[in-house]
């Protein structure tokens, strides 16, 4: 005999022992129990009323068992008890039934859980007598007469099956291992060959349970030993039949023949799995029928039955737990890498364990709390709750294609406001997330009502009214806030695109926007918290007086900004003028409330603040003059050098590249100064903003280049030392000795009589070189002394 039938001939032994043992207390110490605790259905008495009122006769006699009866009555009178104790205050009797409530049914329950404990407590209590009173009625030899002849008609029952059972595998054995071994191509016909061996596999159970029934049918043995074993080979059959299908669907030993992408290992461990909750499952199952109907009270019953239900929630746990990291990598790998879709589902997999695990634990309290209805509204409610998400995702899915649409500008729309799509796609991410936000906080109130929550009801009350409208009015004001925001913005948008090059603009705009984005906030704030109950009477008191004390204490800081706003309104200073601010000088880059920030021509930036400026010297206002002034010599003609200027500012102003930049003609000023060794001429030229600069320097370049083509001599500063003539005009001859510094010294004292007198010499004069000094009669030169000595 196989090692399979051999294990299940000894299960059926062990749940059989009982029976055997205890049948024939059933009908003498055991009766009166069951027929209080047992439904009628379930619990058939052959001999009929008569003998149930006999039975409840002996027991009240009998003193161990009356107790063990009183203790039962006591344990369900405390049940009862606490039900009625865990009702709310006021509930009557006629409205307990008709409420719809789960929770009530919950509280029962509980309070049927601990009359359970309770009569369990009292069944230990009785096990010493029961055990006495066991070991007495084994040593009567009719009893053991009894229950050998009742095993040996187990024995003959279970051995028939299993030799049926044995006989078919053997015979079928060769067509299985030929269907296992012939090639399977395609759907269709692996789909055939499993059913095959299916049906193969189904034949020895059925030849089991046949020749179990047929010598079951031909033994006599007590009812309840009958019973019993009835629900043996119901429980072999039923688990074995699980298994069948198990092994079809997953078809762990027969790749070749699987229907379903699962590898080796997966359809193995998937069949391991569904052997041991069938084993479990169905023989603890029909092992907890066979004790209650051998005697066991029903509270016992109920307390065992729901400590099967907690160890197979365990195992469910277990195998959650376990396929977790399997479960999500499929799930990431299904679909695209990257969206929406990709998310939830990436969301999916890192936390479906969690709801299967609560699924399992919410199963497991409605089935041991024994809720009216549990699982039927377990399975409405999830299925609503699949309904009501998968209904969000389609609003969703929806409204972002309608907002891609709305919001999608055509080519004209487009060429005629370029910066209308940047501006109204700016609020679409903000404007996506809050309609997501609204699907999906109406999606969870109708995921509450589902499950019992009812939220809508308390929305419906005065505060939830009142919370409701408060959020509104929150909402209108964002809304009235950002149209306000939006108006002002598309002004501002307008102003710059009619004037582009408006410094004062680009200057007044930012500051003016920044005003009226702190009003704008401040307002919406206090609405706000007016809005949520706050009271902003107080706040508006202390802003008063916090505004009055900064007044005090910052006036330099008020001066700037009242100062600056004047600036600025009077167009004085704009961004990207060159301006002079007292001591300082450069490019105005950027204009806050209170200052003004400047880079000088050097790179430095200069920091002034408004109050501290007392004159500004706007050099890019409107227009502005290149001066040039041109020195030349004495002996040169000022007309002709007029001409050459005015020749040279013409051709600047027709040709280069700073044509544009001069506006009107040159203008010729004329002489401007007689300076000791030149002649100073002017002109201007009248340029555009900021163009003064460049001009000057290319006329420069350009006179330079002209006056030596012409021959006209620009003088460097210089000096003449006239030596006075004589009667006739000449002066008297001048030498002059080159001497080393060494002949020089040490200095000869002069004769200033003689040096007056050969200086009052008429003489030719001498030009002296630039760099030369002028020197009086006082000068202690020492050179002087060495030229008179030479002279004499």
């Amino acid at each position: 005999m196989p090692l399979r039938a051999l294990s299940r001939l000894f299960l059926a032994l062990s749940l059989l022992l009982t029976p055997l043992i205890t049948g024939p207390l059933a009908a003498q110490t055991a009766g009166a129990p069951t027929a209080v605790e047992a439904p009628p259905a379930a619990s058939p008495v052959p001999e009929g009323r008569t003998s149930d009122l006999r039975a409840l006769l002996d027991t009240l006699s009998d003193e161990a068992a009356r107790s063990r009866f009183l203790a039962q009555l006591r344990a369900l009178v405390d049940s009862e008890a606490g039900t009625v104790s865990a009702m709310p205050a006021g509930t009557t009797e006629e409205a307990a039934p008709g409420r719809d409530d789960w929770l009530s049914g919950a509280t029962q329950s509980l309070g049927a859980f601990s009359g359970s404990v309770l009569s369990l407590v009292g069944e230990i209590e009785q096990l010493p007598v029961q055990a006495e009173k066991l070991f007495s009625d084994l040593s009567d030899p009719l009893v053991l007469e009894r229950v050998g002849w009742a095993v040996t008609m187990i024995i003959a029952v279970l051995a028939a099956a299993l030799l049926a059972e044995y006989t078919a595998t053997r015979l079928l054995a060769g067509l299985r291992r030929a269907i296992e071994a012939r090639p399977a191509h395609g759907l269709f016909m692996r789909a055939l060959l499993l059913a095959l061996r299916t049906l193969i596999d189904i034949v020895p159970i059925t030849a089991f349970a046949a020749a179990a029934f047929g010598v079951l049918a031909l033994v006599e043995l007590n009812f309840i030993v009958r019973l019993a074993v009835v629900t043996v080979i119901n429980a072999n059959v039923l688990a074995r039949l699980i298994l069948v299908g198990a092994r079809a669907v997953l078809t762990p030993d027969a790749p070749q023949m699987r229907l379903f992408p699962l590898d080796h290992e997966s359809a193995a461990y998937g069949y391991l799995w569904v052997r041991r909750f069938t084993y479990t499952l169905v023989y603890g199952h029909f092992l907890l029928r066979a004790a209650w109907v051998l005697g066991l009270a029903l509270p016992t019953y109920r307390f065992f039955g729901n400590l099967l239900g907690l160890f197979v929630a365990g195992m469910c746990v277990v195998f959650v737990l376990q396929i977790r990291g399997g479960v999500a990598r499929r799930l990431r790998r299904l679909g695209a890498r990257e969206g929406r879709v990709a998310r939830l589902r990436n969301a999916v997999a890192d936390f479906w364990h969690v709801l299967a695990i609560a699924y399992v634990i919410a199963g497991f309290l409605v089935w041991t709390l024994d809720v009216d209805g549990g699982f039927a509204f377990l399975a409405r409610a999830t299925l609503l709750s699949l309904l009501t998400l998968a209904l969000a995702s389609l609003i969703i899915a929806l409204m972002l294609r309608a907002f891609e649409r709305v919001f999608k500008l055509n080519a004209e729309m487009r060429t005629r406001y370029p910066l209308l799509e940047a501006r109204a796609n700016r609020y679409l991410p903000a404007l996506r997330s809050a309609m997501q936000g609204l699907v999906m906080l109406v999606a969870a109130l109708v995921l509450l009502e589902i499950w019992g929550a009812r939220p809508f009801e308390r929305l419906a009350s005065e505060a939830g009214r009142l919370a409701v409208g408060r959020l509104i009015s929150i909402g209108v004001v964002v809304l009235v806030g950002l149209v306000l925001w939006e108006i002002a913005t598309a002004f501002a948008e307008r102003l710059r695109a009619a004037n582009p090059n408006s410094t004062r603009l680009k200057t007044l705009l930012p500051f003016l926007q920044n005003a009226f984005r702190v009003v704008l906030l401040t307002l919406g704030s206090l609405i706000l918290l007016s809005e949520i109950g706050i009271n902003i009477a107080p706040l508006l008191a202390g802003a008063g007086v916090l505004g009055l004390a900064i007044g005090f204490g910052a006036q330099t800081l008020v001066k700037d900004v009242i100062t600056g706003v004047f600036i600025l309104m009077e167009d004085t200073i704009s961004v990207g003028d060159v301006v002079e601010v007292g001591a300082h000088a450069g490019l105005v880059e950027k204009i806050t409330i209170r200052t003004v920030h400047m880079r000088d021509f050097d790179g430095n930036v200069h920091s002034i603040p408004f109050g501290e400026v007392q004159t500004v010297k706007n050099m890019s206002k409107d227009f502005a003059y290149a001066v040039v002034d041109v020195r030349i010599a004495y002996r040169e003609s000022i007309d002709e050098a007029l001409a050459v200027m005015a020749e040279v500012a013409a051709d600047m102003a027709a040709n280069g590249p700073l044509a544009e930049t001069i506006i009107e003609p040159f203008e010729v000023v004329g002489v401007e100064a007689l300076d000791p060794s030149h002649i100073q001429l002017r002109g201007r030229f009248k340029t555009r903003p900021l163009g003064q600069w460049n001009v000057r320097r290319e006329f420069y370049r350009r006179i330079k280049a002209a006056f030596d083509v012409r021959g006209i001599e620009m003088p460097y500063p210089h000096q003449t030392v006239y030596l006075g003539t004589d009667k006739k005009g000449m002066a008297p001859p001048l030498r002059v000795v080159n001497q080393s510094a060494e002949e020089l010294a040490p200095p000869v004292r002069p004769r200033r009589a003689a040096a007056r007198a050969a200086a009052a010499t008429p003489g030719p004069m001498i030009e002296e070189h630039p760099g030369a000094r002028e020197r009086s009669e006082e000068d202690e030169d020492p050179v002087l002394p060495a030229i008179e000595e030479r002279r004499h």
